[in-house]
């Protein structure tokens, strides 16, 4: 691992430490919950989980999120995640400021 991956993992860490610690953390997580739940995303995820456990003989919990994790990632609506990145970056800039 390189020096700068190991400063950036240590920089996340930082910043997801004070986001818990102020409950930043969570009001972020219910505003990601909520928006995504308005678009349908969750529904949708939702949708292709069962799908995902129907079409296995016995199907596991690790098994089911492999499949379907990389198209949940990926179909994340983008005002969503534009939401979630003002929310963090306000965030920041209050918390750098002082």
């Amino acid at each position: 691992m390189s020096s700068s991956q190991t400063v950036e993992q240590g920089l996340y860490r930082e910043v997801h430490r004070r986001l818990v610690q102020t409950g930043e953390w969570d009001r972020i997580l219910g505003v990601l919950a909520q928006k995504l739940n308005e678009t349908g995303w969750m529904d949708d995820m939702r949708h292709r989980g069962k799908e995902a456990a129907r079409n296995l003989e016995s199907p596991k919990f690790r098994t089911i999120l492999e499949q379907v994790e990389p198209q949940a990632q990926s179909s994340i609506p983008l005002p969503v995640k534009q939401e979630v990145m003002v929310l963090i970056t306000q965030f920041l800039e209050k918390e750098f400021e002082s």
